[in-house]
């Protein structure tokens, strides 16, 4: 066995040491979100590719999986003109957040219509897109410090204290969002660590309106389980339960197809693939068994962004 993958095995066991598990938890996070840079750059990097499909954020009402270490994306997308934002998460990381100081550095940068953070700044962030001019045409600017001033007055009161901002923690099922409730739906390397896929697929399915958006960047890399990029796919199914040890998530190790099978499956329609290709990194020869046969696109793909809409003529599930 590779010293690598002994390390990480070894470092997923010591999470069931209680002693060690609870210090784990105490200091977890996601990384990234914490920055209001951050977070002004991944919302309007997918308001931006949306915008192209005709989705309009005036007004929408707006979900988030995995928001991570804070709120700043969700904030960003109502300064942006959203109705309604609602995170959704395994962990409360954002709880211990200073979602006011995120406030003010995000508003600051939409005062100063602020160019959106580049690929110099956040060089592994997606989506891509082709101007970082701040997109005028995708924003409500009239309203942007009448909408500041109720984001604070709801955290004063705490966050599910009204109808502008919604925290839900832990998210397991299906209802925790009323069905057909929401405009869009999104993620920023999320998925790659949920579970429970298909399920996760069709919940958000069913709480879009029939035309709504649901836009997902996933990333594939071996998230620092492996000096290779496609490292994590060399441990056997029993290797990697034991690197996981007592994390609530880690990694699916699904490839491409099975996302774009499942979206298929519940009823989106694809619109939009944007792929990045990585390489150099393990032959098929060293990946474990269920692997080591991946189509050569599922072998090459180290993150993509998926746009998919529900169809408009769709009836809403239970009816």
């Amino acid at each position: 066995m590779q010293m690598w993958k002994a390390r990480h095995i070894l470092l997923g066991m010591l999470t069931w040491v209680p002693i060690l598990n609870a210090w784990r938890q105490r200091h977890a996070s996601t990384g990234g979100s914490d920055s209001a840079r951050y977070c002004y750059s991944v919302w309007f990097r997918h308001l931006i590719t949306l915008n192209r499909y005709g989705f309009n954020v005036r007004g929408a009402n707006i979900g988030e999986l995995g928001p991570g270490d804070s709120l700043g994306i969700g904030l960003s997308a109502l300064l942006s003109g959203a109705g309604r934002y609602v995170g959704l998460d395994i962990v409360p990381y954002s709880a211990k957040a200073d979602l006011n100081k995120m406030l003010d550095e995000l508003l600051d940068m939409y005062m100063k219509e602020a160019q959106v953070p580049d690929d110099k700044e956040f060089p592994s962030v997606r989506p891509r897109i082709d101007s970082w001019e701040y997109p005028r045409h995708a924003v409500d600017r009239g309203n942007v410090i009448t909408k500041a001033e109720e984001i604070r007055a709801q955290l004063g009161s705490g966050l599910d204290s009204g109808f502008l901002l919604g925290y839900r923690v832990p998210w397991m099922s299906l209802p925790q969002i009323d069905e057909a409730s929401l405009d869009l739906i999104f993620s920023q390397a999320v998925l790659e660590h949920v579970d429970s896929l298909e399920e996760t697929y069709r919940a958000m399915f069913a709480w879009l309106k029939p035309g709504g958006y649901s836009s997902h960047v996933i990333d594939f890399r071996a998230h620092g389980r492996s000096p290779f990029w496609n490292g994590h796919r060399a441990y056997s199914d029993r290797q990697w339960k034991l690197v996981r040890g007592k994390r609530e998530f880690l990694l699916n190790r699904e490839p491409l197809s099975t996302h774009l099978t499942l979206a298929k499956k519940v009823g989106f329609e694809l619109l939009l693939t944007q792929r990045d290709q990585a390489p150099h990194g393990l032959d098929a020869s060293a990946l474990a068994r269920r692997f080591s046969k991946m189509s050569e696109p599922d072998a090459l793909t180290s993150g993509v962004l998926l746009v998919l809409q529900k169809p408009k003529s769709v009836q809403v599930l239970g009816n």
